[in-house]
């Protein structure tokens, strides 16, 4: 099943996602594109190549030139996009696995908005044949120099770090940087296309690249998606964190350097956001799920920090407005150059259970009602949240592209935010 949202289209390759359909959204897509030329970038799967000329031919027929980056990071094309003013197409289905793949669009940095979205998902009515333009081998992206200015080269000499970029497009940018910052680095998984473990960090145990911290006493350790764009850490004990808490930590070490410190993370995001935001003196905004819903809240409250903890996303306005892990990882790297490895320990950390029910979309849809009705006082952002005490709550959700209900919940013990998932869940079958 093909799965279009603002935040990208996914598919199969060739079963859900048929190569006329990718030529008809950029063909559309190239009608929003202002800039003569199109940037193209490309993370390692299989079919990354066979898109990208299917993507750069279709943008040639447009009238458009094509400068193209190969393989690169999402966050790193993006840059790229705000940097020379310039739309692009990444061609990625991020922490899907390997048969999917797909296509991110850019407008100057930003993901397009969904009205933009909805054209693209309309095909062109001209056909002709406009040409004219050409294909360029992109210039070296400018993200790993700004990132290493940024943090200072050379600032965190010695800091242990071991990577597990998993074959996926971080390989172009992790140890280049991380080296030029002076770590310490071990890398895992450096074998372009080479998959060794599940392409969403989140989702797998990491098993690799947490022994290899406990077992070598690095200091940290970060795993990539396929994409570069979703980090997740591993402490110095060899544990395995939570996107929720790399995402608390690297806010924590971001917010004292800024003036306005409002905070704007998606509904499901942990509340140990707001105990640090708090305890900075800033304020914390709730926005849907959906990095594209983060950033459009951030705009709307001119904050130039949020996120969101599912994905270990950390989004810096003033740098990139999309989730840029190699900005989490050089925030985390630097604060433990600083402060030491117990800086990973001086976050609050809550417990969090995410369970999924199939149900139709009708009925789903009526049990959220009946539910909102029996909780008047909950939260009705994005689907139902029940504040059940003052640091326990539940998130119940309908999926917007799946007959799937989506049930958070977070709580101070591992076993209550157990219970309150599953009694939730119950409530959910016994209502459809």
């Amino acid at each position: 099943m093909t799965v279009a949202t603002i935040s990208g289209i996914r598919g199969i390759y060739n079963r859900d996602l048929l190569p006329a359909d990718i030529v008809a959204y950029t063909r559309s897509f190239s009608t929003l594109a202002a800039s003569p030329e199109v940037l193209m970038g490309r993370d390692t799967r299989s079919t990354g190549d066979l898109m990208g000329r299917l993507v750069g031919g279709a943008l040639l027929d447009s009238g458009k030139s094509v400068i193209d980056y190969g393989v690169i990071s999402t966050p790193a094309l993006f840059r790229e996009s705000r940097v020379r003013e310039r739309a692009a197409v990444m061609i990625t289905a991020s922490h899907n696995e390997p048969e999917w793949n797909g296509m991110k669009f850019v407008l100057n940095g930003r993901v397009v908005a969904q009205a933009e979205f909805n054209r693209i998902l309309k095909p062109v009515r001209d056909r002709s044949h406009k040409g004219g333009g050409s294909v360029k081998p992109g210039p070296r992206p400018s993200y790993d120099r700004e990132l290493v200015k940024m943090a200072g080269e050379g600032s965190c000499d010695g800091v242990k770090v071991a990577i597990d970029v998993n074959g996926g497009a971080a390989i172009a940018h992790a140890p280049a940087i991380l080296r030029a910052l002076g770590c310490d680095l071990t890398v895992i998984g450096g074998t372009p296309g080479v998959f060794s473990r599940r392409i969403d960090p989140t989702n797998d145990d990491l098993e690799l690249l947490t022994k290899t911290v406990r077992e070598r006493h690095f200091d940290v350790g970060f795993a990539f998606d396929c994409d570069g764009d979703r980090l997740v850490l591993v402490d110095g004990e060899g544990t395995k964190r939570t996107g929720d808490y790399m995402l608390t930590l690297a806010i924590k070490e971001t917010l004292p350097g800024l003036q306005d410190r409002s905070v704007v993370v998606s509904t499901d995001t942990t509340q140990a956001i707001d105990d640090v935001v708090s305890e900075l003196g800033g304020r914390t905004y709730r926005s849907k799920v959906g990095e594209a819903n983060v950033i459009s809240g951030m705009a709307e409250r001119h904050a130039e920090v949020g996120g969101e903890g599912s994905s270990g996303g950390l989004i810096d306005a003033r740098f990139n407005l999309c989730r840029d892990s190699m900005l989490a990882a050089i925030t985390i790297v630097g604060a433990i150059k600083r402060k030491g490895p117990r800086v990973l320990d001086q976050v609050p950390s809550y417990h969090q259970v995410r369970l999924k029910l199939e149900m139709e979309r009708k009925k789903a849809l009526a049990s959220i009602k009946r539910l909102q009705r029996e909780n008047p006082d909950a939260d009705l952002l994005d689907g139902i949240k029940i504040n059940v005490s003052r640091r326990s709550w539940v998130l119940i959700r309908v999926s917007g592209t799946e007959d799937i209900v989506r049930v958070s919940a977070e709580s101070p013990t591992a076993k209550e935010a157990q219970q309150l998932a599953e009694s939730h869940l119950g409530k959910l079958r016994g209502l459809s």
